[in-house]
């Protein structure tokens, strides 16, 4: 009985140990739980059609890299641009920021419920990635994980696959 009481309270320590360990990130209408408090950073980029805001929130873990983007997009860019377009215009910069990186299959996925687009590629030094673009409004977000073995796939596709937006 002692040994029962004993592994229940250790099985409840690290369920709820576990639980408090997950970071909610909620941006309304964007959410997404990452495994620990991610790092923010602003930016802001003048393009032919208008500024473009950023908010990027990062968490480097041993095994992975976890990215949320919401980019502040210009209407005029919106009136230019299909949402495809843009999607497919973020995967390539996404690329072009992990030098050597190449694509391995570009999709229409489901993105936190909303229609959008999902990429896998390798990285140049051989992590796995994937990446999911929607857009939410005149917000462009993005989504994205690399990871080095199965274990910290595992945390890449929770992050991923936490990713919501509200109506």
């Amino acid at each position: 009985m002692r040994v029962k009481l004993v592994s229940t309270m250790f099985l409840g320590w690290l369920l709820s140990h576990f639980a408090a360990a997950q970071h909610d990130l909620n941006l309304s209408p964007v959410r997404a739980s990452f495994p620990e408090k991610p790092v923010m950073r602003t930016s802001s980029e003048s393009t032919v059609v208008g500024s473009v805001t950023s908010e990027n929130y990062t968490l480097s873990g041993k095994d992975y890299n976890l990215v949320l983007s919401t980019s502040q997009l210009p209407a005029l860019a919106l009136t230019f641009r299909s949402p495809d377009a843009l999607y497919k215009d973020a995967s390539e910069a996404l690329l072009k920021e992990h030098q050597g990186a190449r694509q391995l299959s570009y999709q229409e996925a489901k993105v936190g419920g909303k229609s959008g687009a999902e990429m896998s590629f390798r990285g140049g030094n051989g992590d796995q990635g994937k990446a999911r673009f929607v857009l939410v409004g005149e917000k462009l977000v993005v989504a994205e994980a690399l990871w080095k073995n199965p274990a910290s796939q595992a945390e890449a596709d929770r992050f991923l696959n936490s990713l919501a937006i509200a109506d």
